[in-house]
């Protein structure tokens, strides 16, 4: 493999999803059709409740597209993922068995390099597979934690895919409060207009009878946008949640797949000999540097029981002294 097309397989996150494609299909199915509706059948008195709440105003159209588009996007997103892990436990079965049959891990990643192109030849793995990037990128590196990097940066860039549908899950709620707005603001102008447009007490009542439609029309269409959104929501956020931890999971069977049954594999056989003999060595001083370090702490504690002994001899003498002075002072006290 060369270097330009690690680099371009670096450069992509597997399960990465176009935003673009699923918004333009929806424009086109959902929100042309919904405005449409609307702009037909919206201000009809005759419709159901329900062909209201979804097609009575223009923000519901906007709210529909919002969801079909971000829900299709993450249909779009786990389908992929799917696929992305059939990949990687076919690369890793398969690669895993090669070597096992060579009888010998090889020295030179040449020879692992063209193993991993045959087998995603073979089977159509993609270069931007996860499992593939991590082994290009360990076989063409001299460093063996560059797998823990690229890991960590597998984890960033998952939590980085998932920005656009968390945008969304809150651009929705976001578009229901504007529609409360909107139509607060709407039925208060109404009620303004029939209150100012005439100076007769007695045709207030008339003006406002007149106007009551588009009033509660306006507060219809202020709660209708809040309650679409909030109920269109709370789907989606249950489906991106769900899409996130099969993702994490994903990437743990990624990584305990690459740890137990790869990486031990790739490992070079001069270094295991190497930490075998270093190993031999080491316990072969251990004996040498425990009975060393038994004769110095057993030194120590003999200095020690000395420097007691003669700490307790001084105590002795202290305590005599101190007392033949008091029986030396209580028999002056005695003669005179």
């Amino acid at each position: 493999m060369t270097l330009e097309n690690t680099n371009n397989t670096l450069n992509q996150y597997p399960v990465e999803q176009p935003f673009k494609s699923p918004l333009i299909l929806t424009a086109i199915l959902v929100l042309i059709p919904a405005l449409a509706l609307y702009w037909f059948f919206g201000d009809s008195h005759d419709t159901p409740r329900a062909f209201k709440i979804f097609f009575g105003n223009w923000i519901s159209p906007i709210i529909l597209w919002l969801f079909c588009a971000s829900f299709i996007h993450l249909l779009l997103k786990k389908s992929k993922l799917k696929n992305e892990q059939k990949q990687s436990v076919l690369l890793s079965s398969q690669f895993s068995a090669n070597l096992k049959k060579d009888q010998a891990l090889h020295n030179d990643s040449n020879d692992d390099h063209s193993n991993v192109l045959k087998i995603s030849e073979q089977n159509s793995i993609p270069n931007n597979n996860l499992l593939y990037s991590r082994l290009s990128l360990y076989l063409s590196h001299n460093d063996e934690n560059v797998d823990e990097t690229f890991a960590i940066k597998e984890r960033e860039l998952m939590k980085g895919s998932f920005s656009l549908s968390r945008f969304m899950v809150w651009a929705i709620p976001i578009m229901g409060f504007i529609g409360t707005v909107w139509g607060i603001s709407n039925g208060i102008s109404h009620f303004s207009d029939a209150m100012t447009s005439t100076n007769s007490v007695t045709d207030v009542s008339a003006m406002l009878k007149e106007n009551l439609p588009l009033v509660t029309s306006s507060l219809a269409t202020a709660f209708d946008t809040t309650l679409l959104a909030l109920l269109l929501s709370i789907p989606l956020m249950m489906q991106m949640l769900t899409l996130e931890k099969a993702e994490e999971a994903y990437l743990i069977d990624l990584d305990e797949r690459w740890y137990h049954d790869i990486k031990p594999l790739l490992t070079d056989p001069n270094n295991k000999e190497t930490g075998v003999n270093s190993l031999v060595t080491t316990a072969g001083t251990m004996p040498i540097n425990s009975d060393d370090g038994n004769h110095k702490v057993a030194g120590e504690i003999k200095l020690l029981s000395l420097q007691i002994k003669a700490l307790q001899e001084t105590m002795e003498d202290l305590y005599e002294t101190i007392f033949t002075s008091k029986i030396t002072s209580k028999e002056r006290s005695h003669d005179k």
